[in-house]
């Protein structure tokens, strides 16, 4: 049976192609800063589908999708986020493991196939791998800071829509550029650290054995959340 979230998700898809661009920008605008609150994953989708719907209806009467809001849509999106069903810390944990544990087995895995790893493994049928320092600070580097951009980008999300150049789009250039540059830094520099060596083949075993399990808990709740509703 197919997820609930992603049936949801899908018919927003659907609906959301039926929109006008301004309002297409709107909706995304104010759905992207509900995804920086606490907000339940499933509940946001939900409100999605009402705004989708209630812009649909202004806009075949040909009027301002804000006459339906009443009010800034940012300070909507606050009204919404007091009224709404926040995340557990049981919801956090799983949402937080979901996001490393698959980012950095993705990494893992470039890890593998763009170092000697590879060549090895062909070549002598080893499967041992050398942990560097480099990729352990690169990979921490890049795990946090896109944790940060994520949160930055969607609380942002009105400011970073606006077509002129903003003190936010230059900080978001400004802290890309200088993410990467650390990143690439500490990897060059400590590459040759190794601080121990392993079999590839055992972490990829435990990440993708993580993952399902995190994969499964998580549609597992996202179901019972959607079993009881909105509040």
């Amino acid at each position: 049976m197919a997820n609930k979230l992603k049936v949801l998700k899908k018919e927003n898809n659907i609906m959301e192609k039926q929109l006008n661009d301004y309002n297409k920008i709107v909706l995304t605008d104010m759905i992207l800063y509900l995804y920086s609150s606490n907000l339940k994953e499933y509940d946001i989708e939900v409100i999605q589908r009402d705004l989708i719907s209630m812009a649909l209806e202004y806009q075949l009467r040909g009027e301002d999708f804000k006459n339906a809001i009443g009010c800034g849509y940012k300070e909507f999106c606050n009204e919404l986020i007091k009224n709404a069903r926040e995340k557990t810390l049981y919801e956090k944990i799983l949402e937080k493991a979901y996001i490393i544990i698959g980012g950095i087995g993705i990494l893992y895995l470039y890890e593998i196939f763009f170092s000697s790893t590879i060549i090895n493994i062909f070549k002598s049928g080893s499967f041992t791998m050398p942990i560097t320092l480099g990729f352990i600070g690169a990979t921490s580097i890049a795990t946090v800071a896109a944790f940060y951009i994520y949160w930055y980008t969607t609380k942002k999300s009105f400011e970073l829509t606006k077509p002129k150049m903003s003190k936010d789009k230059i900080f978001i250039l400004i802290s890309g550029i200088f993410i990467w540059v650390l990143a690439v830094i500490m990897r060059i520099k400590f590459d040759k650290t190794i601080l121990f060596s392993i079999n590839c083949l055992y972490p990829l075993a435990f990440f993708a054995t993580a993952f399902g399990v995190v994969w499964f808990l998580n549609n597992k709740n996202i179901d019972k959340v959607a079993s009881k509703g909105l509040d």
